[in-house]
């Protein structure tokens, strides 16, 4: 499915029954308003979920930089990809690891990550996460457009509740499901107490 940028914002405007417009570039009050919150609406739908779409892998380069101290064990320091929105994973499950503002600080060598990166390129998108954003950016601009917090609400609820979760079904359906390994905690909650070393 071919969407555009335009088409997307124009379905929100409609949810409203507000004006559409051309292109997010238009000297209009709703194509002004849409453009200061349309990034930051499609990076918050983005990091709700691992959307297969928007999913990529990359081995991460280390960086030469003196932070003040260290934890213990953790001396890998990596540039966090500009692109990433949220990491869901590691090439190593026993990696130690965490952000640090542009960095990615580990304990294991040659870290690779999974993760959600930002997209913005509508035509990629597939139905179920187009209809989802629709709702999201309309409940985003419904009180700046209609002056309803009553709308916001209205949309909010639709996005969380309905297209939201029916979106990330979808995305979840798709290819083999991944497990998370079970814990020790989750071990032994499941066995009576009983962990085997």
């Amino acid at each position: 499915m071919a969407i555009s940028k335009t088409e997307i914002i124009n379905k929100s405007l409609t949810l409203l029954g507000a004006n559409s417009i051309t292109n997010i570039d238009d000297n209009t009050n709703n194509a002004r308003i849409v453009s200061g919150v349309y990034e930051i609406a499609l990076k918050s739908i983005l990091s709700e979920c691992r959307w297969n779409f928007a999913t990529t892998r990359k081995l991460l380069t280390s960086v030469d930089v003196d932070l003040d101290w260290y934890d213990a064990g953790e001396t890998f320091i990596y540039a966090k990809p500009v692109n990433c929105v949220r990491i869901f994973g590691t090439n190593d499950d026993n990696a130690t690891w965490r952000e640090e503002g542009d960095y990615i600080i580990s304990d294991t060598a040659k870290l690779g990550i999974r993760y959600v990166y930002y997209l913005d390129e509508p035509n990629k998108y597939p139905v179920f996460f187009v209809e989802a954003f629709v709702d999201k950016l309309a409940s985003d601009i419904a009180f700046m457009i209609l002056n309803s917090s009553q709308k916001s609400q209205e949309m909010l609820e639709r996005y969380t509740k309905i297209s939201l979760p029916k979106a990330m079904s979808e995305n979840a359906q798709a290819g083999e499901h991944q497990y998370i390994k079970d814990d020790a905690w989750e071990l032994a909650k499941n066995s009576n107490g009983s962990v085997d070393a």
